[in-house]
């Protein structure tokens, strides 16, 4: 039940009807973040396709003392025009005609948990799943949305909500991005690098959903505990990304630190930071 949950997840970001940390383009360690590349990268028109992503050392929720890795399968589905993009990572448009305004859906979310795997988090009920979606705002500080090197701002907020519509409140992630290609061509393919650097700030009903105590969950070892609001951490995101004709290969990492957040107090944080990775490999059809 939980890996389909993953994959359903999975497959209803990626299309953007509703996603570097695995922190739009938030699930990185399902998701190949190609709105954050040059158009150039990509022809105009719908491109689709099928892939399979790894990832390692993935906690089982920010703050957990486990980790776990999964492979699971993903489509690829992306639309480019001269003044939108559709794909894993949002729903770009250009604003006002400018190039270094863009407006986009910023999308997010968080794979469910198992309160078994956690267990700091025993006889607790599970996490469910996590759908965020909301405006973004980005300004190019260097570049455009072009350019094959740039550096921007996303400033977003999201409404966040469990699988459930149980309303999670606002959630925002604002950010500094920096993409760079490079010119040499390596094993015949293109290839471009990502960096994130990331603050993450969430509602008390958000911190709750995690990190949250309520007094009927109290044991020995864990007290009582409401999470506030507020800033929860900061992520480091990074990625490679090489493609030779319909064949995609991206690597990421991500580091999570907590150790500043409103609710690192909570009984449930048991580790305050994390550093883990994986691979996507992508297969365009024609």
């Amino acid at each position: 039940m939980k890996l389909f949950a993953l994959i359903i997840l999975s497959f209803l970001l990626s299309f953007s009807a509703l996603a570097d940390d695995a922190g739009g383009c938030q699930i990185e360690l399902l998701l190949d973040c190609d709105l954050d590349m040059p158009k150039e990268s990509q022809p105009s028109g719908w491109t689709f396709g099928v892939g399979v992503a790894t990832a390692v050392n993935v906690p089982v929720y920010i703050g957990a003392k486990e980790t776990r890795s999964a492979i699971l399968p993903i489509p690829y589905i992306n639309y480019r025009s001269p003044n939108l993009k559709i794909g894993q990572g949002g729903i770009v448009a250009r604003l006002f005609d400018s190039e270094k305004w863009l407006l986009s859906v910023s999308l997010s979310g968080a794979i469910p948990v198992d309160s078994d795997d956690a267990e700091a988090r025993k006889g607790m009920p599970d996490i469910n799943a996590i759908f965020e979606f909301g405006p973004s705002l980005k300004y190019y500080l260097v570049g455009d949305d072009s350019s094959p090197d740039a550096i921007f701002l996303d400033m977003n907020i999201r409404q966040a909500r469990t699988i459930k519509f149980t309303n999670l409140k606002l959630t925002s992630s604002p950010s500094i991005l920096m993409r760079k290609g490079l010119s040499q061509t390596f094993f015949g393919g293109k290839v471009n690098t990502r960096l994130k650097l990331g603050y993450e700030f969430v509602s008390e009903d958000y911190a709750n959903e995690f990190y949250g105590v309520s007094p009927e969950y109290m044991t020995d070892e864990r007290d009582a505990f409401v999470a506030p609001g507020g800033f929860a951490g900061f992520r480091v995101n990074g990625g490679v990304r090489w493609q030779l004709k319909r064949h995609i290969v991206s690597s990421f990492f991500a580091y999570a630190d907590i150790s500043g957040a409103k609710y690192v107090d909570s009984p449930l944080v048991k580790s305050k930071q994390h550093l883990y990775g994986g691979l996507v490999y992508f297969y365009l059809f024609e």
